[in-house]
């Protein structure tokens, strides 16, 4: 009979007995170390991180999100999935751009020329000139 590494294995073993807890014991460590196993693991680890990616790339956040995605596969993608975006704003719509946007996608606003028209715009560049 073969042993399997299982809880009714566990518990219908004879603990007396050294030689059938050391067979479970290595049969465990041999189902643990199964390269299959880890190779499983890697998978699912990898496509989680792509995930998260994804779900972050849509944020601004893609490192975050890969990151998260890795640590704690779909509990990490709600995280960046509810993390507050890092895309900068079009002050015309509000809508979110690419980062290097020089035109909104949305509403077709020069977003460097509406920024520096803007009273924030404004204000950064007078803090910008005044130096020391």
């Amino acid at each position: 009979m073969a042993l399997k590494c299982s809880l009714a294995a566990l518990a219908q073993l004879d603990q007396t007995d050294p030689d059938a807890v050391q067979a479970l014991l290595q049969t465990c460590v041999a189902t643990l170390l199964d390269p299959r196993l880890w190779a499983w693991a890697l998978y699912l680890t990898l496509g989680c991180a792509l995930v998260g990616a994804l779900i972050g790339y849509a944020k601004g956040r893609w490192l975050a999100g890969l990151v998260w995605g890795a640590a704690l596969g779909p509990i990490g993608w709600l995280v960046v999935a509810l993390q507050k975006s890092n895309l900068p704003e079009c002050p015309e719509c509000s809508r979110h751009n690419l980062p290097h946007a020089k035109v909104c996608r949305h509403c077709g606003v020069n977003l460097r020329a509406a920024a520096l028209q803007s009273a924030r715009g404004q204000l950064k560049r007078h803090e910008r000139s005044r130096g020391w």
